[in-house]
């Protein structure tokens, strides 16, 4: 499954349809009685400049349509999802997806403005119960052309994915004789990438109980909701001498700067310009096996491994020095919080955000680095310890991030085995212009890809293009040198010892 652009992404042509909640619901959803349980940290931020944004007269009322014939909507920086099912009525996907929001009560809770608070917007949960949640489908026409179905799909998405609105998602589908292609987007209010990777095996699941008439076999999950007010008592409670805020504060120094992308971009300090998004494999299965067996015989995590590759092509390809020179390599690194089992399937958003930094030469030796970068790994889990705006509070200044990598293994994801029989993929929606840049790391069952997120510009995009090239490089040059020595020959037998079989039980 890649995280793509829906333009990147193969979608077939067909009859569009979409999913809304019923006038009933939407009356209910105005006079639902406060929640009392708390935004997370993350989003609290998110929501207060998705209403900051709607001071622009350009940005007001942009989710008024959600069939987006109202104009382009402004990019919301959604997060989504397409899969097929077998051919399957509306009225049978409109049941299904009722049951699996009802299965998540992050979907059926949401933010409404409430007025002003000390000078600036205030806002409120609500959450409906399951029972009120109904949905009815909008027919939207028969596309035969995939790039206006996209485009017209981005804008329905980037329409219906408003944070201060509920929902802050949408349904659809595109339906033809052979197939029903299920294409979901989500503000990033409900949801994280490793949320995105569980809906295909959970709505597959719900489709086919339907269908088949049987209950769904799933277990049942608990709340995002009881996790963030869990998460906000611990963050609440933290004082300036905790671990986490001691190593933000050694991160950020005197400058009180997070870190902004290593290598030239060609921009010009302050700009703010389109962005662009790329995924390009770097490994088979087979040979991110390998790396992750030779990471382990070095005694280092399949995380700290990568995170090392990334750091020491940033450093070889750094301009600016010497390659002998050592010089630190400076990001922040996304991490996850479901730390306790029982949040493993829930949808959320399950994520933190640390300080990572490891000094390093350009001509260095990946087995003699990773020591240094699992000691920087280590120190970053400390620094995610709190979230990231929290930290802020507790250091008297926002953090503003500016280079972002992560790192995702879901080979072991539930259905993870039946995303290419499924031609499940996972998608990303613009966040319109910025400086920032994301590089998420992401290990599949079939490969291992860097998915980017940069300024749209061609010097960014060459740099983009020669890291991909230079940690491919640095890796396979890991695996040429295992078949040279008795102890290399080991980790690849290892590393063909845990690849799947050809033919995975399903």
């Amino acid at each position: 499954m890649r995280f793509t652009d829906i333009r990147d992404h193969e979608l077939p042509t067909g009859r569009l349809t979409i999913w809304v909640p019923s006038d009933e619901t939407m009356r209910q959803s105005d006079s639902a009685a406060i929640d009392s349980r708390r935004p997370s940290h993350n989003q609290h931020g998110h929501i207060a400049h998705a209403m900051a944004r709607r001071v622009d007269p350009d940005l007001v009322g942009i989710v008024s349509d959600p069939t987006g014939e109202g104009g382009r909507s402004a990019a919301t920086g959604w997060l989504g999802t397409r899969f097929d099912v077998p051919p399957t009525s509306a009225h049978g996907l409109r049941r299904s997806f009722e049951t699996w929001m009802r299965r998540h009560e992050t979907l059926c809770s949401g933010f409404r403005p409430s007025g002003t608070a000390d000078g600036t917007a205030a806002f409120e949960r609500f959450t409906l119960p399951p029972e009120d949640v109904h949905l009815e489908a909008i027919e939207l026409g028969h596309y035969d052309d995939p790039l206006a179905l996209a485009d017209r799909l981005d804008d329905l998405f980037n329409a219906s994915t408003d944070a201060v609105c509920w929902p802050a998602f949408a349904f659809a589908a595109i339906s033809s004789a052979k197939a029903t292609a299920v294409v979901l987007a989500f503000d990033h209010l409900n949801v994280d990438g490793y949320s995105i990777l569980l809906m295909a095996a959970e709505l597959r699941e719900f489709i086919d109980a339907d269908r088949e008439g049987r209950p769904p076999r799933l277990p049942a999950v608990p709340s995002y909701l009881d996790f963030v007010e869990d998460e906000m008592d611990t963050a609440g409670a933290a004082t300036e001498d905790h671990d986490a805020v001691q190593c933000w504060r050694q991160f950020l120094g005197e400058e009180q700067q997070t870190p902004s992308f290593p290598l030239p971009d060609g921009l010009a300090p302050g700009s703010q310009v389109p962005q662009e998004a790329t995924c390009t494999t770097i490994l088979t299965e087979g040979e991110a096996a390998t790396f992750a067996a030779w990471c382990r015989v070095a005694g280092v995590s399949t995380t700290a491994g990568f995170l090392g590759v990334l750091a020491l092509a940033f450093r070889r390809l750094d301009p600016t020095t010497q390659v002998s020179d050592e010089r630190p390599f400076r990001a922040l690194v996304s991490t996850h919080t479901r730390h306790d089992d029982r949040w493993a399937e829930a949808l959320g958003w399950f994520t933190a955000v640390a300080p990572f930094e490891v000094t390093l030469s350009g001509d260095g030796v990946p087995l003699d680095v990773l020591p240094h970068v699992d000691a920087a790994w280590s120190s970053a889990k400390l620094g995610a310890g709190l979230p990231m705006a929290r930290v802020g509070s507790l250091l008297g200044r926002p953090i503003e991030p500016r280079f972002v990598v992560s790192y995702l293994d879901a080979r072991h994801v539930r259905g993870a085995a039946r995303w290419a029989d499924w031609n499940a993929g996972a998608l990303i929606g613009d966040v319109g212009p910025t400086d920032q840049v994301y590089v998420w790391i992401n290990r599949m069952p079939t490969e291992t890809y860097l998915t980017w997120r940069f300024p749209g510009n061609d010097v960014c995009r060459d740099q983009v293009q020669a890291v991909n090239a230079t940690m491919s490089d640095i890796v396979h040059d890991i695996i040429a040198s295992l078949a040279t020595t008795d102890a290399g020959v080991s980790v690849l037998s290892a590393a063909i010892r845990d690849l799947p079989s050809s033919d995975p039980a399903v």
